[in-house]
């Protein structure tokens, strides 16, 4: 007789489908439409622009990063919970982004440097990539801001290594907040406090939505409180805790004030205290009901996302995060040289997506598990130890 899996087991099984449907979205969305017109002008790809216009294409990397940020809402709300304390939870943390980042940036920014591709496309952004840029985005800090602070000067305003790496300046944003919040508020309040940061933060999505964008406010409350994205997360810890509370008061709460969060600005414009629908609405719409079905789906244990268990599936979103990291230039670059030995211009896309891919399983397999277990080892005695010492370092409940 065949095991089936438990209901626990097919949940994550479903959730790593969905990283890797969310991973495959971004990719899509670079490798056939992000390049080409009307996003880019004139098209880089030796393909063409033929389906660059095809409405869910267009929306694809913003479906695919937006579904990440709901998932990583859900899971970070479920570490929380389940970590012993502040630094258990920001060494676990640590231990999953910052090895696969070091292996990625540092991969691409070889690739990139030394195929000479950076000079190949005469009318795109220069792609060479600096110090300044290479040691900010291991370090996940915006390379503009650190070209400020040590005041370098370069020829074009500093960029990530790859463009994606922006939303995980967001995540860390993301984790320090939460953190803090979970930390200093009681257990029972903690849905009441965060309810009251999600409100802060679209407070301030309708002031710079309503306004000319010189709200008076400090830039570091936009950067903790970071509007355009808040809400993504606030819904998928929503996700999380209504597994437990069902329709709690303030999980009601938080999916609403989220919620309108997310439809503020990409669907709503508000100019002069008027409300009307912003010009991308119809894509923003169809962008949200991309991430917003699938997720409720998922919550309800729906038989309908059952081909997201499809083992190859699971196994792209397993090594979603290598994936996501390395794919968009590396892959322009694949294409460039496939293209070279004179490979049909569509083959070559076919065979970026298959390296890509492959390397992303590589890395997972001999990099990304080995870099964490390696990481928790090294930290795990003095996380231990520093946590039994000073029991203010210990999350709520586990303070006795």
């Amino acid at each position: 007789m065949t095991p089936t899996n438990s209901p626990a087991e097919q949940r994550l099984d479903v959730l790593d489908g969905m990283r890797g449907l969310a991973a495959l979205l971004v990719v899509a969305y670079h490798f056939f439409s992000r390049w080409a017109e009307p996003q880019f002008t004139p098209t880089l790809y030796a393909h063409g622009d033929a389906v660059a216009t095809f409405p869910p294409l267009q929306v694809a990397g913003n479906v695919g990063v937006q579904l990440f940020f709901l998932i990583s809402g859900f899971v970070i709300m479920m570490t929380l919970e389940r970590a012993s304390g502040v630094l258990d939870f920001a060494a676990k943390r640590i231990a999953r982004l910052w090895p696969t980042m070091l292996i990625c940036a540092t991969l691409s920014t070889v690739l990139i440097n030394a195929s000479g591709v950076a000079y190949v496309y005469e009318n795109v952004a220069r792609w060479q990539v600096t110090p300044v840029e290479y040691f900010s985005s291991i370090f996940f800090i915006p390379p503009d801001l650190i070209a400020g602070l040590l005041n370098v000067e370069q020829s074009d305003t500093p960029r990530w290594v790859e463009g994606v790496y922006w939303t995980l300046w967001c995540e860390v944003r993301f984790y320090a907040l939460i953190a803090c919040v979970f930390w200093i508020s009681p257990r029972t309040q903690f849905l009441w406090v965060w309810f009251g940061i999600q409100s802060l933060s679209f407070g301030l999505d309708i002031l710079l939505q309503s306004g000319d964008g010189n709200t008076g406010v400090p830039m570091a409350v936009g950067l903790i409180l970071q509007p355009e994205m808040l809400g993504l997360f606030t819904l998928g810890l929503v996700g999380w805790k209504w597994r437990t509370l069902g329709p709690h008061p303030a999980l009601i709460a938080l999916t609403i004030i989220a919620s309108l969060s997310i439809l503020l600005g990409p669907v709503i414009s508000l100019q002069d205290a008027a409300i009307a629908l912003s010009d991308n609405a119809s894509r923003a719409l169809l962008a949200l009901a991309m991430i917003g079905v699938p997720f409720v789906l998922f919550l309800r244990q729906s038989r309908i996302l059952k081909p997201l268990t499809w083992p190859p599936l699971i196994a792209v979103g397993l090594a979603s995060y290598p994936l996501y990291l390395f794919h968009e230039r590396p892959g322009m670059i694949y294409m460039h040289w496939l293209n070279d030995f004179g490979i049909h211009p569509w083959i070559t896309v076919v065979l970026a997506i298959a390296i890509v891919i492959c390397t992303a399983l590589l890395i997972h397999r001999f990099a990304e598990d080995p870099g964490k277990r390696m990481f928790l080892r090294l930290t795990m005695g003095a996380t231990t130890k520093l946590q039994t010492r000073f029991r203010f370092l210990r999350m709520p409940g586990n303070r006795s």
